[in-house]
């Protein structure tokens, strides 16, 4: 589909893998040493239960970081130029204005008032 001579690699911006790496190797390894060490079971529930969690917030954060590059990964560079976009205009109407159902203009409410005094 794409001429291969065309990538523009400056134009192409890639996940940072290593920062993933860097954000999941040191917690694995973390968990290794709490079974390792073997704590009391509680302290042991409270430290899987911590570094599992900081893990996964890290990389839902590394994800979110990153979306657009991992979205642009699996495209080639002429891709831009071989997608089409349609726009359809709405041709519904203007919209026109309704009478406020609670009219507070100082005239109305003399009205209003000079009508229940007689």
């Amino acid at each position: 589909m794409c001429d291969s001579t065309l990538l523009a690699e400056s134009a192409v911006t890639r996940p940072r893998w290593r920062v993933l790496y860097g954000i999941v190797c040191p917690p694995l390894a973390m968990l290794g040493i709490v079974e390792v060490a073997a704590p009391p079971a509680p302290v042991r529930t409270l430290l899987r239960l911590a570094l599992v969690l900081g893990t996964v917030a890290a990389m839902a954060v590394w994800v979110r970081a990153n979306r657009a590059a991992l979205d642009l990964q699996d495209w080639c560079a002429c891709a831009a130029s071989t997608i089409t976009v349609r726009v359809i205009e709405s041709q519904r109407p203007s919209a026109t204005p309704r009478p406020d159902p609670f009219p507070t203009s100082p005239a109305w409410v003399e009205e209003e008032y000079e009508a229940a005094r007689r």
